[in-house]
């Protein structure tokens, strides 16, 4: 009895202390709002899995829009560092998709809002949107999956051209960048998926891209048996990371091969994570 008691207030004094940090931090997030700029293509995986968080997260921030050929929007300012994506965060530059979800996932606004999120999923804590499990599927979003992406989209000039079409909605381009770009980008990247498929060896990129699916399919959704790689009823990063990279060649031949016309666990995941990312830009 008495050690039922003692557990009964033990829980107590964990809620109590939890209302509390909650309550500090969600008054040190109206104290100071976050401020944050994405500079992106639109096409760019790393770009994507940035986004997939933003969206996730219910992050309010500013797309910029990289010209690929002259990057003019990130000089002078950038410094040295000429690649996407890049973020200001509360007028704090960060560099490359790693630097940037960090900081998000240590960001007060951030937590706060995921909290808010998961108060009808108690299962689902920080320390499980962040294990180490979710840590490994983010780093196989980067080094096995998002690899695959170019060389699918632009295993053909013509695919590659069908993939640049999204600078037609740019309105900050003019009509001659938008066929500047489509022209001569699409070129450029033909020939840098096809110095990617022969640094790996892959003669069959579908094939390739399939192979890689498969473990996500096998290991991450255990062939279908959990809703999400969290194991949970809320994803996680791992989630995050592999449906923002995933999500960046939405629309594209790729993408309707491997995913809606592949069908099972990966397109029933996606699917739900689709429906997690509703406000997804």
């Amino acid at each position: 009895m008495s050690g039922r008691l003692l557990i009964s207030r033990g829980t107590r004094m964990v809620s109590t202390k939890q209302q509390q940090s909650n309550l500090h931090r969600s008054l040190s997030v109206d104290a100071s709002p976050l401020s944050l700029t994405l500079w992106q293509y639109k096409i760019c995986p790393f770009c994507n899995k940035v986004k997939a968080l933003l969206a996730y997260a219910g992050v309010d921030h500013k797309i910029v829009e990289v010209n690929p050929l002259t990057k003019s929007e990130l000089k002078p300012w950038s410094g040295d560092y000429k690649k996407v994506p890049i973020a200001m965060l509360n007028d704090e530059q960060l560099n490359g998709s790693d630097k940037i979800l960090e900081a998000l996932l240590e960001n007060e606004q951030v937590i706060a809002n995921l909290e808010e999120k998961w108060k009808d999923t108690p299962e689902q804590t920080m320390s499980d949107f962040r294990s180490k499990d979710a840590e490994k599927w983010m780093k196989y979003a980067t080094d096995d999956l998002a690899a695959l992406l170019y060389p699918n989209i632009c295993r053909s000039l013509g695919d590659s051209f069908l993939a640049f079409s999204y600078v037609n909605d740019v309105e900050t381009f003019s009509p001659v960048q938008k066929i500047t770009i489509r022209g001569a980008g699409s070129l450029a990247m033909y020939l840098a998926a096809s110095k990617i498929k022969s640094k790996r060896g892959i003669t069959d990129e579908r094939e390739a891209l399939n192979k890689v699916l498969s473990v996500w399919e096998e290991e991450g959704l255990s062939d279908g048996e959990k809703e999400f790689q969290s194991g949970t009823h809320a994803p996680n990063m791992g989630d995050i990371a592999v449906f923002g990279t995933l999500r960046s060649v939405e629309g594209l031949p790729a993408h309707k091969e491997v995913i809606e016309e592949r069908g099972g666990a990966v397109k029933d995941w996606y699917e739900r994570m689709s429906g997690q990312l509703q406000n997804f830009k």
